[in-house]
């Protein structure tokens, strides 16, 4: 322990006083929780090519495939990677120069999982690729009703 003035010891006030420094290990948890999520369902969620489906559908369905698997876990676990980004944003202006340097990296990583994790950004900016999404979409409805 240090003493430094009014005989006031300073061991934890470095961790206590930066909340960016207390603010990384939740975001860091929450990061590793979702790409660990992404990797295992990217894993699950392979498909085979499909030769009813043009090729540009295959592609989709072979890049997001746990998307059309399970829409709504996907778009969740892409609004909680964003969410994350952002919260890195924050503590990283708290902080100091190194909080910055997290906050940059915690921003790149955190945005390449969101879109890796749902492609409606993707739908929104490319139109063409809605006539692809439709496609996998009635191919796979079709199958579905196929099964019933």
């Amino acid at each position: 322990m240090f003493q430094i003035n009014n005989n006031r010891y300073y061991k934890f006030d470095f961790v206590i006083s930066y909340p960016s420094f207390m603010g990384w290990p939740p975001i860091g948890l929450i990061d590793f929780i979702i790409a660990v999520t992404l990797l295992v369902e990217k894993q699950k969620y392979r498909f085979t090519h499909i030769p009813e489906l043009s090729s540009e559908a295959n592609e989709l369905l072979q890049r997001y495939g746990h998307y059309f698997a399970m829409p709504f876990a996907s778009k969740d676990f892409s609004a909680s990677a964003a969410t994350s980004q952002f919260a890195g944003v924050i503590i990283a202006i708290i902080g100091l120069w190194w909080a910055a340097l997290l906050g940059v990296a915690n921003w790149c990583l955190m945005g390449i999982i969101a879109c890796s994790l749902s492609p409606v950004s993707l739908l929104a900016e490319k139109p063409e690729l809605r006539i692809v999404h439709d496609e996998v979409i009635g191919f796979l409805q079709q199958q579905f009703k196929k099964q019933k």
